[in-house]
């Protein structure tokens, strides 16, 4: 492969990539992750966008964050999941090990990168956002439910309305024509209450 058509190979790639993590759906929700700190107040969230607030006490507004208190070289501060994995890294050598010893020894380094970086991810941030999230979908789901509940009741109960007035008017032009009222239906009758047989 010639040197012209390798570098407008990697130049395609490198041109295809942004549009394709442009790409994003359109009624997609939004997802507005805020702290708080003391008694500030959390935006509320709107149609379109979710707002989950982490609160934490007034005296951490102006902290260095809990991850960079302190130095972070000392040997007290490593954890010992650290060292058992370290412990157990020694002696490997070859494919995956990431070291500089036997065939294919340089390979595995990227996923020793991202493991680690995963482990500090989780170490570092003890704040569950998915849970809250969630949270605060099942809260707008409950509003929505409750809100088409109450626009069911107000049909059901204008409908209601609009049969008593029509009815209502019926009954008027009938006996302004003199003609006799009109016996209930058979459903209407059959909706009234049971007469209750007496006691004996």
């Amino acid at each position: 492969m010639t040197r012209p058509l390798l570098f407008a190979l990697i130049l395609a790639g490198s041109a295809a990539v942004p549009a394709a993590t442009q790409q994003t759906p359109a009624d997609a929700e939004k997802i507005n992750q805020v702290i708080v700190y003391g008694d500030d107040k959390c935006e509320a969230s709107s149609a379109d966008e979710i707002v989950v607030c982490n609160r934490l006490p007034e005296s951490e507004r102006y902290r260095v964050p809990p991850m960079l208190r302190g130095n972070p070289l000392d040997p007290r501060n490593e954890a010992w999941a650290n060292k058992v994995v370290a412990l157990e890294r020694v002696g490997r050598f070859g494919t995956d090990s990431c070291s500089p010893t036997g065939l294919g020894g340089f390979t595995g380094c990227t996923q020793a990168l991202v493991a680690g970086a995963r482990a500090e991810q989780r170490a570092a941030d003890k704040t569950d956002w998915q849970a809250m999230i969630a949270d605060e979908r099942a809260k707008r789901l409950a509003g929505i439910d409750a809100a088409a509940a109450e626009v069911e009741a107000a049909v059901v109960a204008e409908e209601r309305a609009l049969a008593e007035r029509q009815k209502a008017a019926e009954e008027l032009e009938r006996q302004a024509n003199g003609e006799a009222p009109a016996s209930p239906s058979p459903d209407e009758a059959d909706a009234g209450e049971l007469p209750v047989p007496p006691q004996q």
